[in-house]
């Protein structure tokens, strides 16, 4: 398998812009929409861990809640994005930053300190994404809420054969363990749902909800799109996302789990 390098999020400005696109505020819009449904209506004193957080949207989101919140990033310049956001929407005394790499999370935290871990768009870019979900259920609580979000491999199978018209990779992606990223043009994991699931499930965290993120959007024009259109968009979107036939084409998979009772050690 090609290796994996985070290094490409040191250009924090080019990620930035790219979750100020139609795509990236769909992905960042639907999985939170998602994600809030399951989260309790009063959020005062519960704790929160946004992993891999990059510049920060999650956390002001959860914050926002009065969520105690963590970001949680090994990329300092991710973190100097996150900081002026903090700022600028009035939450930085309940946002505490972490310079650090996920996979020292069990050293990091004490066990069962956190009310919710958010873990979007990161184990595509660890070399064992079954040890990081394995130290996120060491370090919650009973019942707490954990969301992962991830690439979907049938998701990349159809991009490549609708969106590049390039079907011999199209095919190539139905057993892939990587894709090429089109924003960094650097290898990024793919996942399949059931095993997602399945990763979850071995690590003490009992899925409650599954979810599609971008099921059509990134195969129509949607490059210059007015509020009204964008609200129509994000709508169907949600919908779709939903329906687990329209979900499992999904350019990505969200899950949705809680800790369950028996759990794998942390960090093996």
């Amino acid at each position: 398998m090609p290796a994996l390098d985070a290094a490409r999020f040191r250009d924090a400005d080019k990620y930035a812009s790219y979750l100020n696109s139609v795509a990236g505020r769909l992905r960042s819009d639907l999985a939170w929409e998602n994600l809030r449904g399951l989260l309790p209506a009063e959020c005062s004193g519960l704790r929160a861990l946004d992993l891999g957080g990059g510049t920060g949207a999650v956390s002001v989101r959860l914050a926002r809640m009065d969520f105690a919140v963590v970001l949680l990033d090994s990329s300092e310049e991710m973190l100097g994005t996150a900081r002026k956001e903090m700022v600028a929407n009035d939450v930085a005394d309940r946002i505490a930053l972490r310079h650090a790499d996920g996979n020292r999370l069990h050293k990091l935290f004490d066990a069962e300190i956190f009310d919710l871990v958010v873990c979007h768009n990161l184990l595509e870019y660890v070399e064992d994404p079954g040890a990081i979900l394995r130290s996120i259920a060491g370090i919650v609580k009973k019942d707490a809420v954990v969301s992962v979000l991830a690439r979907n491999r049938a998701g990349e199978v159809l991009r490549a054969a609708i969106k590049s018209g390039d079907w011999k990779l199209a095919k190539a992606n139905l057993s892939a363990e990587t894709v090429v990223d089109a924003l960094f043009g650097e290898p990024v994991r793919v996942f399949d749902r059931a095993g997602l699931a399945r990763m979850l499930t071995q690590a003490g965290l009992g899925v409650v909800a599954e979810y599609g993120v971008r099921v059509f959007s990134d195969y129509v024009d949607s490059k210059a799109l007015d509020d009204e259109a964008y609200r129509r968009i994000f709508d169907l979107e949600f919908t779709l996302g939903a329906q687990p036939q329209f979900a499992a084409i999904a350019r990505y998979s969200q899950l949705i789990a809680r800790r369950s009772s028996a759990l794998a050690t942390p960090g093996t």
